[in-house]
């Protein structure tokens, strides 16, 4: 598994900062669970969230097996293995099998995103209630406010064609008229653009990688975690990790619902029958359950066999939506359905793509609606890669149905395919070519959940029998035979596994009804009490539980649609109002937009972060012994015999947390937090939870000789609201150990025992970061290796291990947000064929300006946001309409993959300025061009392919390239002719991995000797290799941490042919057509086309290109044409991009570029034709540095 990052928001409080009631306490966090959490906090209400599972943020989840089967979890009536909190759980049960998540999140984590509406024709089913089928605007409008969170989205057109879309699509067209006609891409909950989503969480494009299943990493997918969660967190309520709900109870005395859960820290876990026995309970005046199907299911069987009133239509009626798996195996298409690992598809033949976003829709030419069915196709998770392709060699031999009347030559190939795989492994051959299906579709909801031996049971009698099923699997297996490949079934429905079936959408038993006799919850979620009409006023499930039938679809949107529904219903009965109002700023993950303070009395106050141990200690121990209600005296022996007799017992289960060594060893200090439960049948029923606690280490007992007492004062609570204070200590006399404890206001005493078999789980449970001599020795040493270590990194920077750009998405990274204009993109066609990108942010009604890019960057390099205030931005603050091009350099461009010119660059934006002059309707543009970008429009300008131009500012170069010092010793050592010739490469990609090829990890560690520029070394492998393309890029000083972090994210390949071409111009320091010729720099054409104002802007410490670059060029433009039009700005201390990257180039670099639009304007633009107006910004720097 991925290790973590301190750049992971962490909103997850510990458990024992948990409060002992709220308003609302919502069970889960899946789709259900996350929507009453978010509604509830947006109605003003103190909410909790319970969730079974850990908080993983992409870049968390596993990508190898080992790492997957660590987190896998097996559950049956028998026997439960593996680690309660593990991501993927499998529920074994009786013909009927169910793979879900557990996971802040719930199995959004991990499902395939598909996003589709039921057909309109199922409401009207008897199996609903009236007011469902009577009124189906409640359940559009829940439709409409999931859709606004989570987004969903059809794979977009411009994105990269996916073989096993364009296999299903195909596979359609083999079935037949009417199932071609139905195919389409499917709306998923994925993002393909770096964003803030509705939430205000930032997340980034999908890369592709089609690991939804085992959980992305690259931060894309729209699961609950990266929306309602946190938006449920940002409006103050407070989430609670790693709490695995038993049972509730309804509490006759206070009306309230009292919630009993395992606390599943690694330490508690270690005492299993006590942690399970002696649960932490906390009170709700609402209860919302959606913790799953499954899990909704087992908790209320569960509270029913503990007294809760509920009728016996509990666990009926489930279903696992007719969902169907089978694999097209060895086809002639080439499908591509194994995922490629880590955030970036690189090295494959094509990506991935995300799990679905393909659909074969067969519902609407259903005429039963019980006929309707979807079929999808899926992507395996790498980590599983190796086992799928022995999967499916062993099935394709055992259980596969193969193609017949097959050709000699299509024979071959089948084999041949085989063959690859066999040696190439799981992304070539037949394995390659296999298509994974997924079919929702409808059973006959019959199926029964039950608790056997207190473990949940699913027994679905006859399900994998049914004729629909058969004739599914038969459309399967014609789809793949058709392709001519080999139909494998699920390994599950065979005769020999009985013909089983396992799904990943169980749903139903918690059915909605008119009453309790024909359902589990009304209408509205709410719980029938028995099987009355009576309901649970504050107890609603609202998840998958309460669907009473298949859908025939996937049906996370439908449980999302009707938890907000429930939620509507749930705020108007008690007069709540919910705020829908989207939030209008990214979250700030360290200050939420409402918080509560912690001002109870038994809370103890930390801050959020300050959970984590540093130079701490925590352990859990267990004691059991007798309590006395009768003997109040002060002899512990004659109240433990009296409670003996009585069979009074006690136990204690208790973790111990010191934040602070230095703090516990100190007599005077009460700081070690203690938490726990207590099981004590003479005062409660239930366990009692400690709800604050005091603990003091070995103080001396001055009554006994060597005699010390571990002293512990607790804080107690029962689930009645009655409050005991404990005081109690441990005797420590020669290596005798007793416990002894009463309660303050006198109630009762008793004593204790700790056995040596739980004294020895205790002291596995020990964890110190500094409580001893040696650890505080271990500290110092620590501190010294800090202190060192940092000082050798600056001064030794190029002998130490080089640093990659980070593989896991950086979900809270540091970032600046600025408001802008709504984006419209706009697709330009250049005269050679190729395509481009524009987008434009209209700021106002100046310009309109052209934004152009250098090589191998995307028009981010103005808009990024890791820097407080991008150039786009502030031209957005000072009224300018801009346009940003993607030219076929971007690699956001598809086309950054060929072999260009910088001649057909200068087509891409010739086009670009066409289109910005036809959109806007002015004559004349202002344009704005970097580096290569700059040097193509010089291109353009000159030879006439690029007009309407009225104002230019070139940045670092324009007519004439010459190169800095290093870059001309490469030039001369001819590197360019090595790497493209000899070994043999076509371009160059300044991102590295630590698992790039041979020759590129070679090449990473001989640019630790690159010369830089004084005081430029650094240990980024990516600015190694940009340096050693480009020269160094800007000087480190002037940047900022994040963007010198992530440049990956707007820098990519470069092709050669454009590095060739300029090479040819800096050896004749002239720009030239790449066949050499001068066909641009004539007398003639600069007096024609460049006679309008210009102005040159040139880092003083460039070291791509030579100040005299663009000094010559600007000598050239007043010697042809006068002084008056040209401006040559030289940026003291500036290099090359940091001009522009600059964390002060707002104030050094910025304002000049706006002296010169905001002069000329009047000769262009919108305010073409006007009177002249003079520029005087506060924040300009003197223009002593005006040539």
């Amino acid at each position: 598994m991925a290790e973590e990052h301190s750049e992971y928001p962490r909103i997850s409080l510990p458990v024992p900062q948990m409060r002992s009631h709220y308003d609302v306490v919502v069970i889960g966090s899946g789709y259900g669970g996350a929507i009453a959490a978010s509604r509830m906090s947006r109605a003003g209400k103190r909410v909790a969230l319970l969730e079974k599972g850990k908080e993983r943020w992409p870049g968390e989840f596993p990508t190898k097996l080992r790492d997957c089967m660590k987190e896998v979890q097996y559950s049956s009536p028998k026997i439960h293995t593996g680690n309660k909190t593990g991501l993927y759980q499998f529920y074994n049960g009786s013909n009927q099998d169910a793979v879900v998540a557990c996971g802040l999140g719930g199995t959004s984590l991990i499902n395939a995103n598909v996003a589709l509406e039921a057909d309109d024709r199922v409401w009207k089913m008897s199996v609903w209630p009236n007011e469902i089928r009577n009124d189906h605007e409640s359940l559009k409008r829940g439709y409409e406010r999931a859709r606004e969170m989570l987004q969903p989205v059809s794979y977009p057109s411009n994105f990269p064609e996916l073989p096993k879309l364009k296999t299903l699509e195909e596979q359609a067209r083999l079935l037949g008229d009417k199932y071609h006609k139905n195919f389409s891409r499917a709306p998923i909950t994925v993002t393909f653009e770096n964003r803030v989503n509705a939430a205000g969480v930032r997340q980034q494009a999908s890369t592709l990688t089609g690991n939804d299943c085992t959980g992305i990493n690259d931060g894309s997918k729209n699961s609950t975690l990266m929306n309602y969660i946190p938006d449920a967190w940002n409006h103050g309520c407070e989430i609670f990790c790693e709490c695995s709900v038993q049972r509730i109870k309804k509490c006759d005395k206070t009306n309230r619902y009292i919630i009993f859960y395992e606390w599943l820290d690694d330490n508690r876990t270690k005492f299993k029958e006590e942690s399970r026995f002696c649960p932490y309970f906390v009170i709700a005046d609402v209860v919302f359950l959606g913790a799953g199907t499954l899990g909704s299911n087992e908790i209320l069987l569960r509270s029913r066999s503990y007294g809760l009133k509920v009728g016996d239509r509990l666990g009926k009626g489930f279903s696992g939506n007719g969902d169907i798996l089978g694999f097209g195996y060895n086809m002639d298409h080439f499908v591509n359905g194994v995922g490629s690992g880590d955030h970036v598809a690189s090295g494959l033949d094509a990506p991935v793509g995300p799990c679905i976003t393909g659909i074969i829709d067969m519902r609407r030419d259903a005429e039963n609606v019980l006929k309707g069915y979807v079929i999808e196709e899926g992507a395996v998770p790498l980590a599983v890669g190796k086992a799928f392709q022995i999967f499916l060699k062993s099935g394709s031999t055992l259980v596969g149905s193969k193609p017949k009347n097959l050709t000699y030559s299509q024979s071959f190939n089948r084999r041949w395919r085989q063959i690859r795989s066999a040696i190439g492994g799981f992304y070539t051959g037949a394995i390659s070519h296999t298509q994974t299906y997924l079919i929702m579709s409808h059973d006959d909801n019959t199926g029964q959940l039950e608790l056997v031996n207190d473990r949940l049971n699913m027994e679905y009698k006859g399900v994998g029998t049914s004729d629909t099923v058969m004739e599914l699997n038969k459309v399967l297996e014609d789809a793949t035979t058709l392709a001519n490949g080999t139909y494998i079934p699920s390994p599950l429905w065979s005769k020999f596994f009985g013909r089983g079936m396992v799904t990943v959408h169980p749903i139903g038993g918690c059915g909605m009804g008119k009453d309790g006799k024909s359902g589990v919850v009304n209408h509205k979620g709410q719980v029938f009490i028995g099987e009355s009409n009576d309901v649970h006023e504050g107890l609603y499930v609202c998840d998958g539980a309460v669907i009473p039938t298949a859908l025939g679809v996937n049906p996370f949107f439908t449980i999302s649609a009707f938890s907000e529904r429930i939620c509507e219903y749930a705020a108007k009965d008690r007069g709540w109002t919910i705020d829908y109002d989207l939030v209008n700023k990214p979250i700030d993950f360290n200050h939420p937009l409402k918080s509560y303070e912690q001002n109870e009395r038994d809370l103890i106050k930390r801050q959020r972060k300050c959970h984590e141990l540093d130079g701490g200690i925590c352990f859990t121990e267990v004691m059991k012994g007798y309590f006395s209600t009768e003997i109040l005296s002060t002899d512990y022996a004659t109240a433990e015999l009296q409670a003996r007799s009585a069979n009074s017992t006690m136990q204690f289960l208790l973790t111990v947390i010191a934040y602070s060594a230095e703090t516990i060893v100190d007599m005077d200090d009460h700081s070690a937090l203690i938490t726990g439960t207590v099981s004590c049948r003479a005062l409660s029923p239930d366990p009692l939870l400690v709800t604050r606690g005091k603990f003091r280490l070995f103080i001396p007992d001055t009554d006994k000789v060597d005699s010390n007492r571990m002293m512990y004062n607790l804080n107690l609570c029962a689930t009645d609201g009655t409050k005991y204070r404990f005081k109690g200590y441990k005797l420590v006399k020669n290596g005798k150990l007793r416990d002894a404890w009463e309660q303050s206001t006198m109630v009762g005493r008793g004593i204790l025992q700790m056995s040596p078999f739980a004294f020895l789980k205790q002291m596995t449970t020990f964890k110190a970061t500094g409580p001893t001599f040696v650890s505080r020795i271990r500290a110092m040493f620590t501190f010294n290796d800090f202190f060192a270590t940092t000082v050798l990194r600056h001064v030794f920077s190029r002998f130490l291990p080089l640093e990659y750009p980070s593989r896991t998405f950086p979900i809270a990274k540091p970032f600046y947000h600025q408001s802008r204009p709504k984006k419209d993109v706009w697709e330009i066609n250049a005269e050679d064929g190729v395509k481009s990108t524009m987008v434009r942010y209209q700021g106002g009604r100046k310009g309109p300006l052209l934004l152009i890019h250098g090589a191998a960057m995307t028009h981010e390099m103005w808009s990024t946001n890791l820097i407080k205030n991008s150039f786009l931005d502030y031209l957005l603050g000072h009224g300018y309409d801009v346009f940003l091009v993607d030219h076929r350099l971007s690699p956001k461009n598809s086309a950054s993959k060929e072999q260009h010119t910088l001649d057909g660059i200068r087509l891409d934006l010739a086009a670009a300025v066409s289109k910005v002059r036809e959109a806007t309707g002015v004559e004349k543009i202002g344009v704005i061009a970097h580096c290569v970008g700059s040097i193509s429009t010089f291109m353009g300008l000159l030879d006439g392919k690029i007009e309407g131009v009225g104002c230019l500012i070139g940045s670092q170069v324009a007519m004439h390239p010459i190169l800095s010092f290093w870059n001309s010793v490469k030039l001369h050592l001819q590197i360019l002719p090595l790497w493209r010739h000899v070994l043999r490469q076509t371009t160059f990609d300044v991102r590295t991995s630590p698992d790039t090829n041979l020759l590129n990890k070679v090449v990473n560690q001989l640019l630790r000797f690159y010369p830089v520029p004084r005081n430029q070394t650094c240990r980024s492998a990516l600015c190694h290799r940009a340096s050693l393309c480009y020269g160094t890029l800007y000087q480190h000083e002037n940047l900022n941490q994040q963007v010198h972090d992530h440049q990956h994210e707007f820098f990519g390949n470069v092709n050669l042919t454009t590095m060739q071409h300029l090479n040819n111009m800096g050896q004749k320091k002239m720009i030239l057509n790449y066949q050499g010729q001068n066909v641009y720099i004539t007398k003639e054409n600069i007096s024609n086309r460049l006679n309008f104002p210009i102005c040159l802007i040139h880092g003083e410490l460039n070291s791509v290109f030579d100040l005299t670059a663009t000094k010559k060029s600007y000598d050239m433009l007043r010697t042809t044409n006068g002084i008056d039009n040209y401006t040559h700005y030289e940026i003291d201390k500036y290099g090359h991009l940091d001009c522009w990257w600059g964390t002060n180039a707002i104030t050094d670099v910025f304002p000049k570029a706006l002296r010169h639009l905001e002069e000329t304007q009047h000769l262009w633009g919108y305010h073409a034709g006007q009177p002249k107006k003079g520029f005087h910004p506060s924040n300009d720097t003197s223009s002593d540095d005006l040539i």
